[in-house]
């Protein structure tokens, strides 16, 4: 069998959906991978570091970079005559990979992004599509997007989705509400970074009509990608900030509906992580990716109209999609196909779904 090498670069980073989505596939498939020899190769500078009981972690190269990715971590990959995994969107340019791509947005939305982010991006995505042996994402929406701009990829592709049960090992924070300035089922409460993509214009202009409604927001905005967007915030939206993953359970538990009414997404972990957390209601964009996630479990809207009355549509809306995802299950699909192309002479035909 030959050697896996993770991708460890995303340990050296802030912890967003991409590098959740690594972090909690690695832990699940360190359960699972007995009958393969699977390393973690992770930068020095890599802070964050997982306890892993069969996956051996090997320390190559300094910092946690695109740069490390292409050199330190490519050579290592090839030194050990390996196939990389890599769960982050990015990979080595050279060399026996599988890749995670989690959403089309830099073809489908370019606007979202800096020249210099777009270049990158769709050079890399085009390397991935071409030469990677299989490419894995979150959705049958995601893969959907993968054939509609790579229609010629050779690469098979598998879809692991994301799951929600790491906010099952999360506690609420008492006092969050009071640190905040919010009273129990007396506020609207979304969860995201303040990107283009995420449409927080859809929350300022919903909050306009419904004054009498308070609107708590949370997250980051990061200017070196995204391009720049100035907001005037009405009285009624609270700007939390960057939270941590305590509170946000708090929030979401004691709000009236949480809120994610994005443009695109490849999957979407918060509405999932909302409804685990007893959130009665989630209001989400009426597009083809949040009914594959979230099926009858959500109230739909227009992500470009804002005349919602919320107080009518911000109904209970149950939680049985939740069945349908886990980390387990997605990292089981994961490991099948690695026991299929660490055989070196049983390389498996293409099989994209077609």
């Amino acid at each position: 069998m030959a050697k896996i090498i993770i991708n460890g670069k995303f340990l050296g980073q802030r912890l967003t959906g991409v590098q959740r989505y690594a972090k909690e596939l690695v832990l699940e498939l360190d359960r699972l991978c007995g009958d393969l020899e699977i390393e973690l190769a992770v930068p020095e500078n890599a802070e964050n570091r997982l306890d892993l009981k069969n996956i051996k972690t090997v320390v190559c190269g300094k910092n946690a970079s695109t740069l490390w990715e292409l050199t330190a971590f490519s050579r290592y990959v090839k030194r050990k005559k390996g196939i990389s995994l890599n769960l982050c969107n990015s990979a080595p340019l050279s060399g026996k990979k599988i890749v995670c791509i989690h959403d089309m947005k830099v073809f489908a939305h370019p606007e979202y992004f800096t020249k210099k982010f777009r270049v990158w991006y769709r050079f890399l995505f085009r390397n991935v599509t071409k030469k990677a042996k299989a490419v894995l994402t979150v959705s049958e929406f995601s893969k959907g997007e993968i054939l509609k701009y790579f229609p010629k990829t050779k690469a098979e592709i598998c879809v692991a989705e994301n799951g929600w049960q790491h906010f099952a090992r999360v506690e609420e924070r008492r006092g969050a509400l009071e640190k905040y300035g919010l009273l129990p089922q007396n506020f609207y409460f979304a969860l995201s970074s303040l990107e283009p993509n995420k449409n927080l214009k859809w929350i300022v202009e919903t909050a306009r009509r419904n004054p009498d409604e308070t609107f708590a927001v949370a997250g980051g905005f990061n200017g070196k990608i995204f391009a720049e967007s100035k907001i005037d915030f009405p009285k009624n939206i609270k700007l939390l900030g960057y939270v941590s993953d305590e509170d946000s359970k708090t929030l979401m538990h004691a709000c009236k509906a949480f809120l994610f009414v994005t443009f695109y997404e490849g999957f979407g972990i918060p509405p999932l992580e909302a409804l685990s957390a007893g959130a009665p209601c989630v209001i989400v964009s009426d597009t083809e990716v949040m009914h594959e996630v979230l099926g009858e479990n959500a109230v739909y809207v227009s992500p470009e109209k804002y005349g919602y009355d919320l107080h009518a549509i911000a109904v209970p809306v149950g939680n049985a999609c939740l069945e349908k995802y886990s980390w387990e299950k997605s990292a089981e699909k994961v490991h099948k196909l690695l026991l299929r192309y660490g055989e070196p002479d049983k390389i498996p035909q293409t099989d994209r779904g077609d």
